[in-house]
């Protein structure tokens, strides 16, 4: 499936813009008056202040190399700095999987369950990723799970920020003003974020309407095996999926089909795509500002 055309926003001038923003009053000013027309458009600086706590609920479509995947994802935020991402997902006729990722102020864990026989192997960043159906290839030396570790939190951290900019357009990261992007069928202003350990990003904000319209970062393709009963990757499979180098590329997040909830603008459609092509769409089909989250609810059991 091919990008949607209002994705492919090409910046204008990008370098010459950027550095006025890192030296220049007027661009600081810039990057004020465009984003407070924004969080006007989404319904005003009181209402967005007002959400401390957020959940979201949708149906996922995914679109790995040739196979497509069809699941639910909930999103449960306790700002700022909590997170939890609940994910079920599985393939016609073969294993079903509930993943479940948490971060929790600097910590991070996740946990997950097969269905229907069979398995998923997922692989989030570069060597050293998680074994999967069956156990590790191998066991794992301290310097890689310590790098597991510290990328799954980089994934986290990056994930959560980004919910927050394009929902609520909240940030504590340094923003500067990264220039104008030009489509067919419109003009958005660019500002460029820099979570602190989390990966910088630009938003697209619509020069129009002022809603977000689009977040761009860099990523690593995310990469998985399916396995069926009777079907289990070797051990050698394993160990070569593991060690293969990861695969970069520039994500491109695009927001649309907004609709008012509690008094506040908020996208129903989120399209994720990557090199060219779109590799998930998800569906939202409910928001909840401000439901009854328990911070307890983001710690591990038994920890």
């Amino acid at each position: 499936m091919q990008m949607p055309r209002m994705i492919a926003l090409a910046l204008v001038a990008p370098l010459t813009i950027a550095h006025l923003a890192a030296s220049s009053p007027q661009a600081d000013a810039k990057v004020g008056e465009i984003l407070a027309a924004a969080r006007e458009a989404l319904g005003g600086e009181a209402a967005l202040s007002k959400v401390q706590t957020l959940s979201v609920t949708g149906a996922t479509r995914r679109i790995m190399g040739e196979r497509e995947i069809a699941g639910d994802v909930t999103l449960e935020f306790v700002l700022p700095d909590k997170m939890k991402r609940t994910d079920s997902f599985g393939m016609p006729g073969g294993p079903t999987m509930e993943r479940v990722s948490v971060l929790n102020g600097g910590e991070v864990w996740d946990d997950s369950t097969n269905r229907g026989g069979g398995g998923f192997m997922m692989r989030m960043g570069g060597p050293g990723g998680p074994g999967g159906p069956g156990g590790p290839a191998r066991e794992l030396t301290d310097e890689e799970r310590q790098r597991m570790r510290d990328a799954q939190t980089r994934r986290m951290k990056s994930e959560m920020a980004r919910h927050a900019l394009a929902f609520l357009l909240r940030t504590d990261a340094p923003i500067s003003y990264a220039g104008e992007a030009e489509a067919e069928d419109g003009k958005a202003d660019v500002i460029a974020i820099t979570p602190l350990g989390g990966t910088p990003m630009k938003l697209f904000i619509d020069q129009a309407t002022h809603l977000p319209l689009m977040i761009s970062y860099e990523g690593v393709l995310p990469r998985m095996m399916v396995n069926r009963p009777g079907q289990r990757p070797t051990p050698e499979e394993i160990e070569k999926m593991r060690n293969e180098p990861p695969q970069t590329a520039v994500f491109e997040v695009r927001y649309s089909e907004y609709k008012k909830v509690d008094g506040v603008l908020l996208p129903h459609l989120v399209t994720t795509g990557a090199n060219g092509n779109v590799t998930e769409e998800w569906t939202i089909e409910k928001f909840k500002l401000n439901p009854a989250l328990k911070p307890e609810s983001f710690v591990k059991k038994g920890s």
